[in-house]
């Protein structure tokens, strides 16, 4: 602790007194990572200016990467300009992925030492209209399908973070139909400033399906997001404000739309550790109609839930949903032991309301459990139009 404490003071006291230059970047503790990837994910660079806001941002941004358990940095004299010594604590970088549905396998967020996160997973398990103790979706295991991805942070030290992910998925549920497959290439990158985040993406999709060929489609969608705010930041603050929103275009045979989203969610801790966020979403299809994966079906395991998804398909619609939970120990994030696991009680009431005098309310319980493998579990069960849904997720 003391440690740190005289860094950031001599860090400080060195911004604010004289302008000079950072002349040197040495890395230390890092028996897998390439020092320069260490650089790169900092975000600094050899010649430039020491800035305390840029020195906090670099640190901060190599304690969330996700590839460091602990970031330590040091300024030395060099010739009247500064080395900076930045020393870091591995953490395990394999973990177990959850992708699109119900895809699961693992991914490794530093192959090779590359600092390239790559991830993947199979869909082997699809629920069936069975139930088990009457309100329970009974599970049945079949080949679905792989998904997989790999993403980077801060290419060559540009600050730009780009993605590729793959779906190769078959018997898709999807509302009223069943597509038979369902394959996908995103293409992407996202690039920080300050509190916010651009992103620009290119997708292809294709999809057939079982009721009539005529419904098949192929389509590219180009995609522009802008995010503000910190979602992880309850910590640091009381209150935490954060949103994000993407305008997508989609073409192809048959197929013209515009389409734009948007979410805002807004995070206060009451007393304690109680605290009540809330979030509100929309959405509007100026022209055109986007295919069945791209419409706004309100339903589902992370929407209006409690409703049939084929209730809610507005071309607008606004939702809101509020949230209130009582964490049951010290910390909100991820703990290392199961002594220090997260458990927190929560109940949900949601309401959506579109075009084509759409409404809908639904109000549900649910029990997080954030476990010290990384994976939050929530079972939830809900009541809304259809009676009572139980609903099982994981992060």
């Amino acid at each position: 602790m003391k440690r740190i404490l005289l860094s950031v003071i001599f860090i400080f006291f060195s911004l604010t007194v004289f302008a000079n230059k950072i002349v040197e970047i040495e890395v230390t503790g890092v028996d897998k990572t390439l020092p320069q990837v260490v650089i790169n994910i900092s975000g600094l660079k050899i010649g430039e200016e020491l800035d305390i806001e840029r020195v906090y941002r670099a640190k901060r941004n190599l304690e969330e990467c996700g590839l460091f358990t602990d970031v330590y940095f040091q300024l030395r004299d060099s010739n009247g300009d500064y080395k900076l010594v930045i020393t870091v604590q591995e953490s395990s970088t394999i973990y177990p992925y959850f992708g699109k549905y119900m895809s699961m396998g693992l991914g490794e967020r530093n192959l090779l030492g590359t600092g390239v996160n790559l991830y993947g997973g199979v869909r082997f398990l699809r629920l069936t209209d069975k139930k088990i103790l009457g309100f329970l979706p009974q599970p049945e295991f079949f080949w679905g399908g792989l998904r997989f991805g790999a993403s980077t942070l801060s290419v060559f030290g540009t600050g730009i973070n780009p993605f590729i992910e793959v779906t190769l998925f078959k018997d898709v549920p999807w509302q009223a139909d069943t597509i038979l497959s369902l394959s996908s290439v995103d293409l992407g990158a996202t690039y920080p400033f300050g509190d916010y985040v651009a992103g620009l993406s290119y997708t292809f999709e294709s999809a057939t399906f079982e009721a009539t060929d005529s419904n098949d489609y192929s389509v590219s969608i180009l995609t522009g997001a802008f995010a503000f705010g910190d979602e992880d930041n309850y910590q640091e603050k009381r209150g935490n404000l954060y949103g994000q929103t993407n305008l997508s275009f989609g073409f192809g045979e048959g197929i013209c739309y515009l389409q734009q989203k948007a979410s805002v969610n807004y995070w206060y801790r009451i007393i304690g550790r109680i605290y009540i966020e809330s979030e509100t979403r929309a959405g509007v299809t100026y022209f055109g109609v986007a295919p069945v994966t791209r419409s706004f079906y309100l339903g589902g395991s992370t929407d209006l839930k409690g409703w049939n998804p084929n209730a809610f398909n507005p071309r607008f619609y606004a939702l809101e949903i509020l949230q209130a939970g009582v964490p049951l120990t010290e910390s909100f994030g991820i703990a290392p032991s199961d002594d220090m696991s997260v458990f927190i009680p929560k109940l949900y009431l949601m309401a959506a309301a579109g075009d084509n005098a759409t409404l809908g309310l639904s109000i549900g319980i649910g029990f997080e459990w954030r476990t010290p493998l990384g994976v939050g579990v929530e079972p939830q069960v809900f009541f809304g139009g259809d009676g009572f849904k139980f609903y099982f997720e994981l992060r």
